[in-house]
């Protein structure tokens, strides 16, 4: 049932696409924009300091496939894309799984899903975020589960994708589910003090609440 509302959703992906925890629970943390709390936990959390360790060769290997995906992506080289993607290369298998969402072909949107699914496992902030929103709020055929996907989006966002932090930040601050002031104000602080200006906004009005 699950695939058969995917396929459904996928039209509806389509034409968007056209048209335009807890800190134990963040284990993205590849750069030097790294949380301070978590790496702070890392230091006497032997299971925190393993995922941040995994977390880091994770995207030591991202960056690694970037250079390849992005001579191929110049050229628009979909081949290229294609055998890059099969290779593994998760830059590439985010890339095809937007492309597979735009077909009218089944299996093709289905192979989109896997793509996309396959290039969050391997830690691109990008699939994370994807996949942690459809999952945090049940869209695109993903079962509604709010802790799980904002546990994939944290993984994003905790790699400084902004739009990621702005996206956890923003389930903090007004999920029915998910609610929690400090953490919306933590996650917008440090989107403030990466210079985003709607952050800065949302903490005048975090502030000005009880």
């Amino acid at each position: 049932m699950a695939i058969l509302i995917r396929s459904i959703l996928a039209g509806a992906f389509a034409l968007t696409l056209a048209a335009c925890g807890d800190a134990t629970d963040i284990a993205g943390t590849e750069n030097a924009t790294a949380i301070p709390a978590v790496e702070a936990l890392a230091a006497v959390d032997p299971k925190i300091a393993a995922e941040m360790a995994k977390a880091k060769e994770l995207a030591a290997v991202n960056d690694a496939f970037k250079p390849d995906y992005e001579a191929a992506r110049a050229v628009d080289d979909l081949a290229k894309l294609d055998d890059l993607a099969d290779a593994g290369n998760t830059h590439a298998l985010y890339d095809r799984a937007l492309r597979r969402f735009l077909s009218d072909d089944y299996m093709l949107q289905q192979g989109g899903f896997d793509d996309i699914q396959l290039a969050a496992e391997k830690g691109l902030p990008e699939a994370q975020l994807w996949v942690g929103e459809r999952m945090a709020f049940g869209r695109e055929g993903y079962k509604l589960q709010p802790a799980s996907g904002l546990k994939m989006m944290e993984k994003a966002a905790a790699q400084g994708h902004m739009e990621a932090i702005l996206a956890v930040a923003s389930m903090y601050a007004q999920d029915a589910y998910m609610h929690d002031k400090k953490k919306a104000r933590d996650w917008y602080s440090r989107a403030a003090e990466m210079g985003n200006e709607e952050a800065k906004s949302w903490l005048d009005t975090l502030g000005a609440q009880p």
